[in-house]
């Protein structure tokens, strides 16, 4: 196998992530304390939660305002990085980092377009949370070297959107040669790839098979035997490891929990929601605001059609990005993607 020693741009989170996320905090923060301090504490409740709440707004904009500054100084960082066979390490300054592939790692790819429309291949790599783009590429080539659509996403993040990393260029043939072998090394170890093993928990390969195409709703209340004994075979059926999630998914179903009905909020007993994979579409939601947790809640909503043959969407508590399941569970939200149409 070929080795590769390069040295390329390399773009720091220091300015692409970190300095921009304290702009904003401290802009947020000058406003939520600095104003009642400023009146002596002295404030009506509603203008105290105005400004905790609202506070973000200004805090956005004056990183929004102060980002291009931060991307110039950014551009002129560069690294070094060196690929040989299984083993890939690099540095940004004096210290070396590594990966040996031959040993448990994570790993993600993503390939297709940007968020500014721009083609980009990207892989995030732990030990060591690093990011190598190749701006310019295309995602059928990455596909050919990791033949794996499921795993990878189709969203490649830019450095300048709020990632960081080592950017390569499609122009550049050693450039590419470099990523191209690096795909391989990822290919050929996946099954070392904590994130992969991940993915392998669900069958991408396979048409699901549900017995009807509608989602159907069972009620506490109304419960009948049948009904148990499904909710049981389905509970049997969880690919997921998702234990405490108001969601689980089997091989032909997507299966979740709400308290909807009055009984049920009473009695303590959710309505269960059992939505046949190949004939639903799921979608995450944006983090939003809450008392309790500011930008945090997410929300997964599923649509489809109901039993009375009308369009039905539903929505259920989701995983946000701090938390520890949240690979997981962006993967049951692509394994229901992929089987939009598949049903038998």
């Amino acid at each position: 196998m070929p080795s590769y020693h390069l040295t390329l741009p390399y773009r720091s989170a220091w300015y692409t992530v970190l300095l921009p996320t304290l702009i904003c905090l401290g802009v947020w923060a000058g406003l939520a304390l600095g104003v009642p301090a400023l009146r002596g504490w002295n404030i009506p409740g509603w203008l105290g939660a105005l400004l905790c709440l609202g506070g973000f707004v200004p805090g956005l904009a004056a990183a929004w305002a102060t980002y291009g500054l931060l991307l110039r100084l950014a551009e002129r960082g560069r690294g070094e990085v060196v690929l040989e066979g299984d083993r890939l390490r690099w540095r940004t300054g004096r210290r070396w980092h590594e990966v040996d592939f031959t040993r448990p790692y994570w790993a993600g790819i993503a390939a297709g377009f940007s968020g500014l429309g721009e083609r980009n291949a990207c892989i995030s790599l732990n030990p060591g949370g690093q990011e190598i783009h190749l701006k310019g590429a295309r995602r059928e080539e990455v596909l050919r070297l990791f033949p794996e659509p499921g795993f990878v996403d189709e969203l490649a993040a830019l450095p300048e959107e709020g990632g960081w990393g080592f950017v390569l260029s499609a122009d550049d043939p050693t450039a590419v040669r470099f990523f191209n072998a690096l795909v391989e090394c990822l290919w050929r170890n996946r099954q070392n790839n904590e994130r992969f093993r991940l993915y392998q928990k669900f069958p991408w390969h396979r048409r699901p098979q549900p017995a009807f195409r509608h989602i159907r709703c069972i009620r506490p209340e109304e419960r009948t035997p049948e009904d148990e004994a499904l909710l049981a075979d389905l509970q049997a059926q969880f690919l997921d490891g998702l234990a405490d999630s108001p969601v689980r998914v089997t091989p032909d179903y997507l299966v979740g929990w709400a308290y909807r009905s009055p009984r049920g909020l009473i009695g303590g007993w959710p309505d269960s929601y059992v939505m046949p994979l190949g004939f639903i579409t799921a979608d995450v939601s944006l983090p939003q605001p809450t008392l309790e947790e500011p930008a945090e809640k997410r929300l997964l909503y599923v649509q489809g059609v109901g039993e009375d043959g009308n369009p039905l969407k539903l929505a259920f508590d989701w995983y946000g990005a701090m938390d520890k399941e949240h690979e997981e569970a962006e993967f049951v939200v692509r394994f229901v993607r992929a089987m939009w149409g598949k049903a038998r």
